[in-house]
């Protein structure tokens, strides 16, 4: 990609230079090796460079596009205060969803509804319950697209976050909040059999056996019966 960009200018064939700085940034955040501090930062620089040619006005897709991978390395990046880099990526992809909308763009919508609902699950600041709410609207619209039965991995994965965002809830009931947890851990189990995923299969029997732990509602002895089971 380097010596791509010797030929490949910005001054000459922009739309090809925003393209290689594109594809290098991706490549700089996928590097497995060197200091992931010192890669992201490189994959950030290339992005921003890109976004010179490649504007909201002009190129809305490809803006779009890497206004999603900037979302991404903000939540992968290991060093800063670790609420200012969710933000951000919360902001970034607030902005790919001014192009990437439900109507045009379904997939790349729900796509980016559910990298945002991760990210507003994991802020470390701020109001919980607030941001948990978030997560969980996100979660929901994703699920418009992402249906059991056109996007089966896709639906279940989902259902598993929201039963974690559910079951993470620090307001409301919690007795609801445990049901809706539990239901939702229940119907990803459809898709993630203990055949088919294995790893899945066992983290959702681990979470079920973490909620079983804590219902306050019905009988003790029962529930911890089905927190062993799950276990």
């Amino acid at each position: 990609y380097e010596s791509i960009l010797r030929v490949h200018t910005e001054q000459e064939f922009p739309q090809k230079w925003a393209m290689t700085q594109n594809n290098l940034g991706s490549a700089w955040g996928k590097l497995p090796t060197g200091d992931p501090t010192a890669n992201f930062g490189n994959a950030i620089a290339c992005y921003e460079a890109a976004l010179r040619v490649f504007t909201e006005q002009e190129f809305p897709q490809e803006w779009a596009t890497i206004q999603f991978s900037l979302g991404g390395v903000w939540i992968e990046m290991p060093s800063g205060n670790r609420s200012a880099n969710l933000a951000r990526a919360i902001d970034y992809y607030n902005n790919a969803l001014r192009v990437r909308t439900e109507l045009e763009f379904p997939r790349e919508w729900a796509m980016t509804q559910s990298n945002l609902g991760e990210t507003w699950g994991e802020l470390p600041t701020g109001d919980r319950s607030a941001d948990l709410a978030n997560a969980i609207a996100c979660y929901e619209a994703e699920l418009r697209i992402h249906t059991e039965q056109e996007f089966p991995q896709e639906w279940a994965s989902a259902q598993i976050s929201l039963g974690r965002a559910w079951k993470n809830m620090p307001s409301g009931d919690p007795g609801d909040n445990l049901v809706k947890a539990i239901a939702c851990y229940e119907a990803s189990l459809r898709i993630f059999t203990e055949p088919e995923f294995p790893q899945v299969w066992a983290g959702a029997q681990f979470d079920l056996g973490d909620v079983w732990l804590n219902v306050p509602t019905g009988d003790r002895g029962e529930n911890l019966e089905k927190a062993i089971a799950h276990y």
